[in-house]
Parts: structure tokens; sequence; C-alpha cells
């Protein structure tokens, strides 16, 4: 495991104490590991989406680049009406699922 040193401002480790002391968090560095992954993960979800939209790539390859299933991927599609999805969208993630 790498070693990162974040210096926060004063409104963030507000929000930061507020959430640890509410929610009875005992391990502030594994809370905040869980708080980043999950923020990063909805950043790569939100930019595979557009690489969607504007047909980069396909749902699939999104998906597995994601490690998120393809209903997932095709549900935050939906959330943010992306109609990437289309029948020659389908075809390239058909002959991927099936390589």
């Amino acid at each position: 495991m790498k070693v990162l040193s974040v210096r926060l401002d004063d409104d963030l480790e507000k929000k930061l104490e507020f959430l640890i002391n509410n929610k009875k968090i005992s391990d502030k560095s594994t809370y905040l590991r869980q708080l980043l992954d999950k923020t990063l993960l909805e950043e790569i979800i939100d930019f595979l989406c557009s690489k969607v939209g504007e047909k980069q790539i396909s749902a699939w390859k999104a998906s597995e680049i994601a490690n998120i299933s393809l209903r997932k991927m095709l549900e935050e599609l939906k959330k943010r009406d992306i109609k990437g999805y289309d029948e020659e969208s389908l075809n390239e993630d058909l002959m991927f699922a099936f390589k």
C-alpha cells in the first residue's frame, strides 16, 4: 500500500470530523480510503459514460474498465440520459463478450 499525504482545508476537515464523530468511526485512514474509492469509482463511471455517449467505447467495454456489471453500466447511462447504445454498440459488445 502506498502512502499519500493530503492537506485538508478547514471546511473539508470540519466535514470529515462531522462524519467521523456522528458515524462513530474509529479508523480515520480506513474511512478516508473508502471515501476515496467510492469517489474515484463515481468519477471513472462518469468519464466512461461520456466516452460511451461519444461512441468511443462500448457499454460492455466501459463496464469492464469500471469493474461493474453491464447492467449497472446501462443503469448509469440511463441516469445520465446517454443514448449512445445502439445496434452497432450491441454488436460490438456481443463480439467482445464471445472472444
